[in-house]
């Protein structure tokens, strides 16, 4: 709801934008007075935000966060059950690819172009590492990335933020790097940790999650959503990672000569390295 505002907002309003999503969704669970208190403002400043976000008061904007809140946290098993399966139909399977079709599409409606773009641009600078990284369900998606990555660019490293290892990661993240991040709904404290982490250190924040945003998304430089609800309890990650292959596609095209150097780079190696008759895959 916040993560995508911003234009229109006054200075002070904006105040108000910065303390909620700082505090996200606690903030804006007190009175009126009180989140006034916080952001330094007055109680007039938090009923003129609130209406241009299009509600007609307070209440109805704190009734809507709950319900956000409610809708994001949502488990599988909370959600199984649910009528979504009946509507796929009697053929489940021609049913289930359809609707994956159909998420993928609306990514591709409401996708920001800017922020694809950003990201593109990030990942391109050859002069600056680039870490991923993902939650329990979305890790896989970080692991792919980076293998993706690491065959048109150089200095591209896996992390996974639970492990203590993680803080001697972050030694190695430095202003202007990137780290791109996977954090969908029952969003992981240890993922948005370490970001936050990076992000205090100078590293730019590419951050894919879902339509109701991580709370990444406050401080990232670039985010790409999807929609991640289908008829299956769990949440779906193919619009993710259609978006993974969109930009690795773009990186080849906007750096086609970087790209196939590091390729034949990578094919060189593998045939010096590979004894006669044997094969190798990486």
């Amino acid at each position: 709801m916040l993560a995508d505002q911003g234009a229109g907002f006054t200075a002070a309003e904006l105040k108000v934008v910065e303390t909620l999503l700082a505090s996200y969704p606690s903030a804006a669970l007190t009175s009126i007075s009180n989140l006034a208190g916080q952001a330094g403002v007055s109680d007039p400043t938090v009923y003129r935000m609130v209406v241009k976000l299009g509600f007609d008061g307070y209440p109805s904007f704190q009734r809507a966060l709950l319900a956000e809140v409610d809708e994001a946290m949502n488990s599988p098993l909370s959600r199984l059950g649910a009528p979504g399966d009946a509507a796929l139909g009697e053929d489940f399977q021609k049913g289930a690819l359809a609707s994956l079709a159909i998420s993928v599409e609306r990514v591709a409606q409401h996708a920001s172009p800017e922020d694809f773009n950003i990201a593109v641009e990030l990942l391109g600078n050859a002069r600056s590492a680039v870490f991923c990284t993902g939650g329990r369900s979305s890790l896989f998606l970080a692991s792919r990335l980076a293998s993706h990555l690491t065959h048109i660019r150089p200095k591209v490293r896996l992390v996974e933020p639970a492990l203590e290892r993680a803080n001697e990661v972050l030694v190695d993240i430095g202003p202007d790097d990137a780290l791109v991040v996977f954090d969908y709904r029952r969003y992981q404290k240890s993922v948005i940790d370490f970001a936050a982490a990076a992000h205090r250190q100078g590293a730019r924040i590419i951050l894919f999650t879902d339509e109701w945003k991580s709370p990444i998304a406050g401080f990232a430089t670039a985010t790409l959503s999807s929609f991640v609800q289908t008829g299956s309890p769990f949440d779906t990650k193919v619009p993710a990672l259609a978006q993974c292959e969109t930009l690795i596609a773009a990186l080849i095209a906007r750096f086609p000569e970087e790209a196939r150097r590091r390729l034949e780079a990578i094919e060189a190696v593998r045939s010096s390295a590979t004894p006669e008759g044997a094969s190798i895959d990486f």
